[in-house]
């Protein structure tokens, strides 16, 4: 069987911000212990952009070469696809794994929100199934059928690969690494006002908003910010995975889609967490996740300022804090394969 993954979709972003959810499909691709009759499963990539890193060992190829494949009659053909199907991909048995912000951006006018709305259930009515691979996906999605992929190891980066990372973001210094609406940057730099008036270091923070307009916004909001220099604005069309991987303390506010894949992501490097938690709204992820964590109302700074002062002087603190989430997050995925209800890839046919 030929299982075909799409990546090109306007509303995901660049193929590197879930490389290790793709490093997971392509592991799965073909059963290990599938008896020797069975009929072996090839994984390709499709997409216009180029192969974004090395690291993705399926065959990478653009459509023009997909629509040869699929018209050839030698092999069944299923398409794995993240937004709506493409046009080469039309007729063939589809999967749709929704990884679009399903939480509705503040930032949205009823015109943009309905129209988000109506184009996820388009794609979800026209797929032969929709898949969620955790149990947020699965609670976020009416109808989904959860399917346990086995995760293949997060890459192992040595210091010598994060230092220049690290380089090129902060100039070196460590980091805060926030993954937030721009509606709470202010109270977030507040809270890190405090703090480096506290330390009196080079403690950076760095924000990574969802688009370049975000970027932008967030950038007037920062106009004759005193520590403006100590803060950095990227978007994810340049997320690199080792931002994560090198940075001292990850911070979310309202979970959307893809920051629960950079939170799970957090997890398994063993990095601490924040989160925005308004009493009047429900929680944002799962209790037993939630809980490895720390919830702070982030419109009071200089509570969110004394945990920032706590993670930098303690470090035996911040430690034991890791290990607590890993602990979490490896727990729940357990859960969750214990109720999937599919087999990848052998239900996909």
């Amino acid at each position: 069987m030929r299982i075909f993954i799409q990546f090109d979709d306007p509303n995901v972003p660049h193929p590197n911000v879930l490389e290790p959810l793709f490093l997971d499909l392509i592991a799965m691709g073909t059963a290990v212990n599938a008896p020797i009759d069975q009929e072996r499963n090839i994984v390709y990539l499709v997409s216009v952009l180029p192969k974004p890193t090395e690291n993705l060992t399926a065959e990478w190829i653009h459509p023009t070469k997909a629509t040869q494949l699929i018209n050839e009659p030698s092999a069944a053909c299923i398409l794995v696809h993240f937004g709506p199907a493409a046009p080469w991909a039309k007729g063939l048995p589809s999967y749709f794994i929704p990884l679009g912000s399903h939480v509705k951006k503040r930032s949205f006018g009823l015109i943009a929100s309905w129209m988000h709305k109506k184009r996820i259930q388009h794609t979800m009515q026209q797929a032969k199934q929709v898949v969620a691979l955790d149990e947020w996906h699965a609670q976020n999605n009416a109808g989904a059928q959860r399917v346990y992929l086995e995760k293949a190891p997060l890459p192992n980066f040595e210091w010598s690969a994060l230092a220049p990372i690290r380089s090129a973001l902060t100039d070196g210094n460590q980091y805060l690494l926030a993954f937030v609406d721009t509606a709470d940057i202010i109270t977030i730099v507040k809270a890190f006002s405090v703090f480096k008036k506290w330390q009196l270091s080079t403690m950076s923070l760095v924000f990574v908003l969802d688009t370049e307009e975000d970027r932008q916004k967030a950038s007037t909001l920062l106009l004759g910010y005193k520590y403006r220099d100590a803060v950095e604005l990227v978007n994810l069309a340049t997320f690199k995975l080792e931002w994560i991987a090198a940075s001292y303390l990850t911070i979310f506010s309202q979970m959307n889609s893809h920051r629960f894949q950079f939170l799970t992501y957090a997890m398994r490097y063993q990095l601490p967490f924040l989160l925005h938690q308004d009493p009047l709204t429900p929680a944002f992820i799962l209790p037993a996740l939630s809980a490895a964590g720390e919830y702070f109302n982030f419109n009071e700074p200089d509570t969110l300022a004394n945990h920032f002062k706590l993670y930098y002087k303690d470090e035996m603190y911040r430690a034991a804090k890791g290990l607590e989430v890993e602990k979490a997050i490896q727990s729940e995925m357990k859960r969750f394969q214990e109720t999937a209800t599919i087999v990848w890839p052998r239900d996909l046919s």
